[in-house]
This record gives structure tokens, C-alpha cells and sequence, in this order.
């Protein structure tokens, strides 16, 4: 039984593997039927695995963050200070950039294009907004929002400041490396709701 669990694991990371290829290579839609062939795969075998584009496409998502240790964002969500919680957060959620850009890139652009990929994005910009709320409200709740910098405000500078494009931007199109874009968002965002900062 452990050689077909192995095996069945082993061919749903290959589904995921050729739908990460194909996204990575372009932001075009996504048919499932390419995938399969792609990943050397049946259409219904694939189907087995993935009941839609969507559910392909979120698995794409959850690998990414997997390889990108998404589990190290929220460990920072839960640091003492508040200040280098927002510091470690950034630095965190920029690294899933930084791990396979062009894979982020075309996932985010996919869902101008695909309407099967919207959910995903959703999905995981509401992980986003709500972990930016959280370190609004404890850097509120410590005091150390900007005078005059309201929780919400916080929450749409933070939005802004440490979306994908201003990293890219940085990365891709001001020539920096990874880390130095993500130096400039992590100062940026810090000097923009923290007080005295």
C-alpha cells in the first residue's frame, strides 16, 4: 500500500510540477488538457487528482508557499515586538516572491486572464490583507502606529507598499537583487506606518 500512496503522491507532484512549467512560461490560460500531456499524464488521471483549473491552480499556490516556507510568515506573525514582526513578515512574504518570481508573477497576471485562477489569488490576498490587519492592530495596540495613522490607513499603506508589483518593479525592473528589493519594501513599509521609524 505504501508504493501506491508513494506513487500517487509522486504523479500529483508531477500534475503540479507541469502546471507550475506551463504558468511559469506564460501567463496565458491554463487548459488541463496540456498539463496532462505536459506531465505525461491521462486526462483522466489528472482529473483524478484535480477536479478543475482552479483546484490545479491552488495547488500550484500551496506548493509555492511550501517551498517558500510559508510556515516562517506566520512564526514571524507571532514575534514579541511588533515593529519586527511587520519587519519579518515583509521579509518572509517577499521570499515567496523571491523563490520563483516568474511563477508569481504570471499566477498574479493569470487571473486577468483566466477566470478559473480569481479564487486562488483571492485566497491568497486575503491571507495577506488579514496578516497585514493583525500587525496593524498590534503595532496600534503597542502604540506605535505614525501619529495620526489610523489601524485602516496602516492597513492600506502596508497593502500598497508590499504588494507583488512595487517588489517586482524593484527586482525586475530597477535591476535589484532579490534581497535588495525586498530590503527596500521591508524599510519602506517600516517608515511608513511605525512612529519615530
Amino acid at each position: 500500500m505504501a508504493a501506491r500512496a508513494e506513487a500517487v503522491a509522486r504523479t500529483r507532484q508531477q500534475i503540479i510540477d507541469a502546471a507550475a512549467d506551463r504558468v511559469r512560461g506564460s501567463a496565458q490560460p491554463l487548459a488541463l488538457a496540456d498539463v496532462a500531456a505536459d506531465a505525461g499524464v491521462s486526462r483522466a488521471t489528472l482529473y483524478r487528482h484535480f477536479a478543475s483549473v482552479t483546484d490545479l491552480l491552488d495547488a500550484v499556490a500551496a506548493d509555492l508557499l511550501a517551498r517558500a516556507r510559508f510556515d516562517r510568515l506566520l512564526a514571524a506573525l507571532e514575534v514579541q515586538d511588533p515593529v519586527q514582526a511587520l519587519r519579518q513578515v515583509v521579509i518572509a512574504g517577499t521570499g515567496i516572491w523571491a523563490i520563483d518570481t516568474a511563477l508569481a508573477r504570471n499566477l498574479l497576471a493569470l487571473a486577468r486572464a483566466q477566470p478559473d485562477a480569481v479564487p486562488v489569488i483571492e485566497r491568497l490576498e486575503a491571507g495577506r490583507v488579514a496578516a497585514l490587519e493583525r500587525l496593524a492592530d498590534r503595532l496600534h495596540q503597542a502604540g506605535r502606529l505614525r501619529d495620526g495613522l489610523a489601524r485602516s490607513g496602516a492597513v492600506d499603506l502596508l497593502m500598497i507598499v508590499t504588494a507583488f508589483a512595487a517588489w517586482d518593479e524593484l527586482h525586475t525592473g530597477r535591476n535589484r537583487s532579490p534581497a535588495a528589493a525586498t530590503a527596500a519594501i521591508t524599510d519602506l513599509a517600516v517608515r511608513a506606518v511605525v512612529a519615530g521609524a
